[in-house]
């Protein structure tokens, strides 16, 4: 059914335009998918561990707090586990009484003493351990070797006795810094506390770790050196408290880092860790949990937000959030893996980048680097213009042009078209696509502007060389007023310039609100594409029926556009005017998957039926069709034995053996072609019997009138039986009534669609349909 005529009736009860969201929104979320992708990956690899670990360094220093008090630490010599060197065990019990004598509450022996030294020197420290009985524990010690992997050492029995035993594993990570710590160890199949839970009181050995909070500045820390504490341990109040006894700072090798100190004991970590737990700052949120929360922001962000300059501020909020919860969760005590979120905006917003970047050059064209009419458009509606005219001049036989000149002439031909156009301003901002050439000018007065055009007009009279020959110019123009959407009377401007000519109407001035402008209007190409990308435009299909045996063999795909301003608009206006914005094969291969898309799903629901598809007869001209065909039937999966092709308006075929071979190449897929509209306009006969039809359509003007005209009568006859001498399928369209139903039965014409029968449905109804009882839709 030719869409042109077919639906100028308007909507059907049953169709209703399908929902949808923009193409921008699409392409954010699309963007962002694929950032969220790649920052997975990179969670999974690890990859920005460094860049957490830094920004952890960062977090520990944004806020300080106070230790408890509650732990002491006394830093004893690098040599203190010597057996060579007895005395220093001797030095070690002398502390321990004087501890004891304090009233200390607990004392934990963080160096090992692995090995025997003098019998007086060995039974004099266990006896000083024994005496203070449970307040004393003895730290065993985790190491790796490069040769025996894990061991671990402990003081022997014969020092230790029969003392509580903790465990300390003093492992860094490749920065040379402990982030976390474990409540437990097993040494021998046997679980014990480790260090820093048992300083904090957690003796049970539990399983799993615990982050280790920094934000206490190495400093506040209480430490003592073993060599002065004899002297200074009297005047220190450390009843109660508890007391570690570790390898000092005087022992540079064991050093260790923290955040803020590059050289701390190693018992440090274990009391940092100990005044974690203390605190309750062992907050962690992973890289994993923070990606998801941060992207379901995001996301939300640019679903809830469709103004660019809002989205713009929303974004510049989200990563301002990074640092913002960094420095929050210093002070509540969470530690976060937000390099991950950072990954996902950057990603994100390399994307974005590209994305743009690729609208820009689309705004450009690549041959003469002139911007685009879009561009106009785009810089019209950004700047808010609304005063002066849009003028598009017209290139009167550019067609010939492009077959005479080679491709960098042609651009050099336009550009000295742009430089006669500045004549009077050198800096005109001039817009080319196809034939014409476009700018806005800020003169109010009309008739002015018309005297200035006309000016433009005796320039253009001297032929322009190139490439060493003399080219003629003809140019005429369209004039619109600005003074509402730009958008419009841009549109209103073309449509002026298409319907202007050099003899009789050089200068053809778009009237404000006439019919004439909003029939353009709707043509523009940003419009059309916009209405697709929105749901505006969408597919009904109307059931091609057997009338023999009573059963749907077939549906046509019919496009239909419901403006949410307009209503909606008929397809014979608007086709027309994507055929002239260039916009036809766009909406050809829109139409097409929409069409294959729901034939598959109706074959999936177990009816295979074909599916018949309008195609302009001004795409015969370029191969580009059958890949838009391919296309469609490759990304839908539809068999292409159930596509036809109706090629409608064939009287606009140009260069008949040029569509013969694209409709070959259209069957060699698989298709079926089909002549829609028979037996109107003059050249319908040459074309049926130089083209490789495999249906044809009789008109509906012929089938209107069969109950009332012996000759419409006898001319769908003729054409019934010109089709079974051919072996070629007939369908009449557009039946009305059960009379006209009667006499195509009657000439033997039993492929019928028509109103009588079906009207266009969607396809939600059309699946309905489909599943109800056909006889009782026949009979009705």
């Amino acid at each position: 059914m030719n869409d042109r005529s077919a639906f100028v009736e308007g909507p059907g009860p049953s169709e209703t335009p399908t929902s949808g969201i923009s193409k921008g929104l699409l392409g954010r979320l699309r963007h962002l998918l694929y950032a969220g992708a790649v920052s997975l990956a990179l969670l999974f690899f690890v990859a920005l561990e460094p860049l957490d670990q830094f920004s952890w360094l960062f977090q520990s220093k944004l806020a300080n707090h106070s230790p408890s008090g509650e732990i002491v630490f006394i830093g004893a010599p690098g040599d203190m586990e010597d057996p060579a060197l007895d005395h220093r065990r001797i030095e070690l019990a002398e502390t321990l009484r004087d501890l004891e004598r304090q009233g200390v509450g607990k004392i934990y022996i963080d160096v090992v003493f692995d090995q025997a030294s003098t019998k007086e020197s060995d039974q004099e420290l266990a006896e000083a351990i024994a005496a203070l009985g449970p307040r004393v524990a003895l730290v065993d010690l985790v190491e790796r070797s490069t040769t025996l992997g894990l061991r671990t050492r402990r003081t022997t029995d014969a020092i230790g006795g029969n003392s509580a035993r903790v465990v300390t594993r003093r492992a860094t990570n490749w920065l040379g810094f402990a982030w976390t710590d474990e409540y437990g160890h097993t040494v021998d199949g046997k679980r014990y506390p480790s260090l820093s839970a048992s300083l904090a009181g957690i003796d049970d050995a539990r399983p799993g770790e615990f982050q280790i909070d920094y934000t206490i500045p190495s400093e506040d820390i209480a430490g003592f050196e073993l060599a002065g504490f004899a002297e200074n341990g009297a005047n220190l109040n450390l009843a109660g408290r508890t007391v570690i006894i570790g390898e000092g700072e005087s022992v540079a090798d064991t050093l260790i880092k923290v955040p803020g100190n590059y050289g701390v004991p190693p018992s440090y970590v274990s009391i940092y860790a100990a005044e974690t737990l203390w605190a309750g700052r062992t907050g962690f949120v992973g890289g994993l949990r923070a990606l998801t929360i941060f992207a379901l922001l995001l996301g939300a962000m640019i679903i809830a937000v469709r103004k660019r300059k809002r989205r713009q501020i929303g974004y510049a909020a989200l990563v301002l959030c990074i640092p913002a919860a960094l420095y929050l969760g210093s002070h509540i005590g969470v530690r976060m893996e937000l390099s991950y979120c950072l990954a996902l905006i950057a990603v994100y917003g390399l994307f974005r980048s590209r994305a743009q970047l690729k609208d820009r050059l689309a705004l450009v064209d690549n041959e003469t680097g002139l911007p685009r009419l879009r561009a106009l458009e785009v810089s019209a509606l950004k700047n808010n213009l609304t005063h002066g005219h849009i003028v598009v001049a017209r290139i009167h036989g550019y067609e010939h042009v492009l077959k005479t000149l080679a491709r960098e002439d042609r651009s050099q031909y336009i550009l000295k078209l742009v430089d006669r156009l500045r004549a009077s301003d050198s800096e005109l901002a001039i817009f080319y696509e196809g034939h014409h050439l476009a700018w806005h000018t800020k003169e109010d007065d009309t008739e002015a502007l018309v005297d200035h055009l006309e000016g433009l007009r005796a320039i253009f009279a001297a032929p322009i060389s190139v490439a060493g020959s003399s080219v003629d110019v003809g140019i005429s123009f369209g004039v619109a007023r600005l003074d509402g959407d730009p958008s419009t009377r841009l549109a209103a401007a073309l449509a002026a310039a298409e319907e202007s000519s050099e003899a009789l109407n050089p200068i053809k001035i778009a009237e404000t609100g006439s019919h004439f402008d909003q029939l353009w209007d709707i043509s523009l190409r940003a419009r059309i594409d916009e209405a697709m990308e929105a749901g505006e435009i969408y597919c009904v299909y109307q059931p091609k029926i057997d009338t023999m045996h009573n059963t749907m063999t077939g549906v046509e795909a019919l496009v239909r556009w419901h403006d949410p301003a307009r209503g909606f608009i008929p397809p014979m206006h608007f086709i027309a005017q994507c055929e002239k914005a260039g916009r036809m094969e766009h909406l050809t291969r829109y139409v097409l998957q929409s069409a294959c898309s729901a034939a598959r799903l109706m074959h999936f629901r177990g009816r295979t039926v074909s599916m018949s598809v309008n195609m302009s007869a001004t795409l015969l001209g370029d191969m580009r069709i059958v890949g838009i065909v391919r296309n469609a039937l490759q990304a839908s999966g539809f068999d292409p034995r159930f596509l036809i092709l109706e090629v409608t308006e064939t009287s606009r075929i140009g260069d008949l053996a040029t569509a013969s071979t694209i409709l070959n190449e259209l069957k060699a897929l698989g298709v079926r072609i089909s002549m829609d509209d028979f037996g109107t306009g003059a050249a319908n006969y040459e074309t049926f019997f130089e083209l490789p039809f495999d249906e044809l359509k009789i008109d509906r003007l012929f089938v209107s009138n069969l109950a009332k005209s012996q000759k419409a009568k006898a001319i769908a006859a003729s054409v019934v039986a010109m089709g079974k001498e051919a072996r070629i399928t007939i369908v009449a369209e557009g039946a009305e009534d059960t009379e006209t139903l009667k006499i195509l039965n009657e000439i033997g014409c039993h492929y019928v669609q028509g109103y009588v029968l079906s009207r266009p449905l969607s396809l939600t109804n059309l699946l309905k349909f489909n599943a109800s009882d056909k006889d009782d839709a026949l009979e009705a």
